[in-house]
């Protein structure tokens, strides 16, 4: 009997669906006590902080892709965790959005690693709606993302139509790739947790960075700013902010924390109940080289609120 700690990691272009997806699954009617590693790309991490906190730990790998720049810190940190007397039953870890799964996945073979856990599987998250109109840059980080996983999950079917997902299919999936669509990261828990379909010998190792043209920019502030004149900034984000995210502290709703996404040009809002902690705005945006202009999120962020403060 294995009785190394499985684990499953979840991957998908930026803005896939990811945290949601796990949000779920650490909810289903399963009986697993889950830990989630969470690696968001940027200082703030802000993933680990919508993920739900149950009986285990989150932990959090920030400023940077795990796949490449704090490979090494992951292991590091995993290797503590299986040492240390209280060894999660089941982890999942969350790549970043440009990560390249097929790297993550390698370290279970390393002597660190091995004898502590097996990797049960890689599960890519594949945004229908707007994977097509990505630039060919990250078309080609999802085509590795792709390549490296032993489970497919289909998002966002729900704002497309039928011939659309159908068309998707043909030209994204390899036939043999188990494939489920999602509707709000609902997914049946035993398709995706201790399937036992990675196979280390058939494995992918991609030998590209395509992510090397991503950046990354954080803003923070401890004031409240009316909710209208939040709308009105980041709506006006540009397009080579591909992805944003992040809590916002509105005056209108001064208990409660309200979570902002950008997907593209799709932008949400929804409130997530009152705040751990002191109630501060913080945001990340992730582009490609139309972020490269130092401070352009504060500055943006800054000139459109210095108008309306307060409501």
């Amino acid at each position: 009997m294995d009785t190394r700690v499985p684990v499953t990691i979840v991957a998908g272009f930026l803005g896939s669906g990811k945290t949601t997806l796990i949000n779920t699954l650490l909810q289903g009617d399963h009986g697993l006590n889950i830990t989630v590693l969470v690696n968001d790309f940027g200082a703030v991490n802000i993933d680990a902080d919508l993920i739900l906190k149950r009986e285990r730990e989150v932990m959090e790998l920030s400023n940077g892709c795990v796949c490449c720049s704090i490979q090494s810190d992951m292991v590091a940190q995993l290797q503590a965790l299986f040492r240390s007397g209280n060894s999660p039953e089941y982890l999942l870890i969350e790549a970043s959005g440009v990560s390249q799964p097929g790297r993550i996945a390698s370290v279970f073979g390393y002597p660190q690693l091995r004898n502590y856990a097996r990797l049960d599987a890689v599960v890519t998250l594949l945004d229908v709606k707007n994977t097509d109109v990505l630039s060919n840059n990250c078309q080609q980080l999802v085509q590795a993302q792709i390549e490296a996983a032993d489970i497919a999950v289909l998002t966002k079917t729900d704002l497309v139509q039928p011939q659309q997902v159908a068309d998707f299919r043909a030209r994204w999936l390899f036939p043999n790739l188990p494939a489920f669509e999602a509707s709000i990261g609902q997914v049946p828990v035993q398709f995706l947790l201790d399937t036992g379909r990675h196979d280390p010998e058939n494995a992918v190792l991609p030998q590209s960075r395509p992510a090397a043209g991503f950046r990354s920019q954080i803003w923070s502030a401890q004031e409240p700013f009316s909710y209208a004149s939040f709308k009105s900034a980041l709506g006006s984000l540009p397009n080579s902010v591909f992805r944003s995210k992040g809590v916002l502290f509105c005056a209108d709703f001064p208990e409660t924390r309200i979570v902002f996404q950008k997907v593209g040009s799709r932008i949400e809002f929804h409130k997530d109940g009152l705040w751990r902690g002191a109630p501060e705005t913080r945001l990340v945006a992730i582009g490609e080289d139309g972020l490269a202009q130092d401070g352009f999120l504060q500055t943006h962020m800054e000139q459109f609120l210095a108008a309306h403060p307060h409501p």
